[in-house]
């Protein structure tokens, strides 16, 4: 036997492991590509969620809810069943449900709150009142608590620090702009 023939084999299987381990490598690569641009879907489905116009209409709605319902007995007689109550169950439909996946990590809750943190934090304070009401009235503490958690977070997560990148440089857009001159300044005086 040739030298050749006793090599052939471990050549062969050299080559071939060769191959699976950079096939492998490869398709890991493109399913954290996949898995990149699954979660990015779904934050924009999210982001489109809790924008859309039935949604800003809802908190239109609920726009002095707790006012409206000062007491339990309003809550009783005037708020079970009304447009108010119908209102409130779509934000947990929609808002709560976005919420909820976004604290149990299924979306980056950094990047939802990036992109619509002002209007959640001001949705969450248009109806917090009622809310803690509505909660105290139920007897159930939980009631949207993943919108008030997603709204929290929002407001910590506005006051850290920006990462060093020059997409979030605070110079970024600056232009050379000459300013105007004031009223004391030589030039306004000259007129």
């Amino acid at each position: 036997m040739s030298a050749f023939e006793q090599l052939f084999p471990l050549i062969s299987i050299i080559i071939a492991f060769a191959t699976v381990l950079l096939t492998t490598l490869l398709l890991a690569r493109q399913n954290r590509q996949l898995e990149h641009e699954r979660n990015a879907l779904a934050l924009l489905a999210a982001i489109d969620r809790l924008t859309e116009p039935k949604v800003v209409k809802v908190f239109a709605t609920l726009s002095g809810v707790d006012q409206r319902y000062p007491t339990d007995a309003d809550i009783d007689n005037r708020f079970i069943g009304s447009e108010d109550e119908q209102a409130l169950a779509m934000v947990g439909q929609y808002v709560e449900t976005v919420a909820c996946l976004a604290r149990r990590r299924v979306l980056d809750a950094s990047l939802l709150v990036d992109a619509v943190g002002w209007m959640l934090r001001s949705r969450w304070t248009s109806i917090e009142p009622f809310v803690k009401r509505w909660r105290a009235y139920n007897g159930n503490p939980y009631l949207f608590e993943n919108f008030q958690w997603l709204a929290r977070y929002s407001e910590w997560w506005k006051d850290l620090p920006r990462p060093r990148d020059p997409n979030y440089s605070p110079t970024q857009f600056e232009t050379a702009v000459t300013p105007r001159p004031s009223p004391q300044s030589p030039v306004t005086k000259m007129r």
